[in-house]
Order: structure tokens, then C-alpha cells, then sequence
């Protein structure tokens, strides 16, 4: 676990996605919206040996986590878009009481959205 006030090298991007339920369809359907114009610089590493063991512990398959200094409203289930990888959002931590780092713990996505269901930034149905 990191330390406050730990400093991150924010030298990778990633972009994230508002899920969306709507649509037409009587149980709805899917799509994801992005929260950002672009992608946004983030610090990301997988967690290491302890960090999974505990996570595992409380049922959780959390594998990696981001660090933004991004501060939009981020919520858990939101999804994160990094290398061609999609990541569910499993919780959100400020680690220093809104004042720094945004830390982002993600786990894989089953099913990577399909194409027509991302939308571009600034969708509205």
C-alpha cells in the first residue's frame, strides 16, 4: 500500500467509462461513456503478492490499480479502458482526504464492451 504523500510517476494513460443502462430494449441495454475528452495521464502497476492475498480474503478479485490525479466523480463500476484492456472499478480510495492522488482499484472485465456500445465523449441519449 502506498504512503500519503508517496510520490507517482504518472507516465501512462488510460481513459474512463461511465456504464450507462438505457435504451429501447425492455431490459435495457448497456454502453459505456467516456468521462474525459482524452485519456489522462495515470500511474498504474499490478498488485503485488500481500495486496492480492488480502483482496482474495474478502472475496475480491482486484489485480491492479491507477492513480489519478483526476477529480471528477469516479465511482465504483466504472470502467477503466488501459492498453486495449478493459478493468471493472472496484473502489475508489483518496488515501489522503481529497487533498492528492485519486487511487482506483480495478478488476477484469468478464466481457469487454463491444464496439457500438462505446460511445463517444459527451453522449446523451
Amino acid at each position: 500500500m502506498a504512503t500519503k504523500g508517496q510520490y507517482f510517476l504518472k507516465d501512462k494513460k488510460a481513459r474512463i467509462y461511465r456504464k450507462c443502462e438505457g435504451g429501447a430494449e425492455p431490459r435495457g441495454s448497456t454502453y459505456y461513456v467516456p468521462l474525459t475528452a482524452s485519456d489522462v495521464w495515470c500511474y498504474t502497476r499490478q498488485l503485488t503478492e500481500n495486496q492480492l492475498f488480502t483482496a482474495h480474503m474478502y472475496l475480491d478479485d482486484e489485480i491492479r490499480f491507477f492513480v489519478f490525479n483526476f477529480r471528477d466523480d469516479i465511482k465504483q463500476y466504472d470502467v477503466i479502458r488501459y492498453k486495449e484492456a478493459w478493468y471493472s472499478i472496484t473502489r475508489v480510495d483518496t488515501m489522503d482526504d481529497y487533498n492528492g492522488e485519486l487511487f482506483v482499484y480495478v478488476k477484469n472485465i468478464k466481457i469487454n464492451p463491444k464496439q457500438e456500445q462505446v460511445k463517444p465523449y459527451g453522449f446523451e441519449p
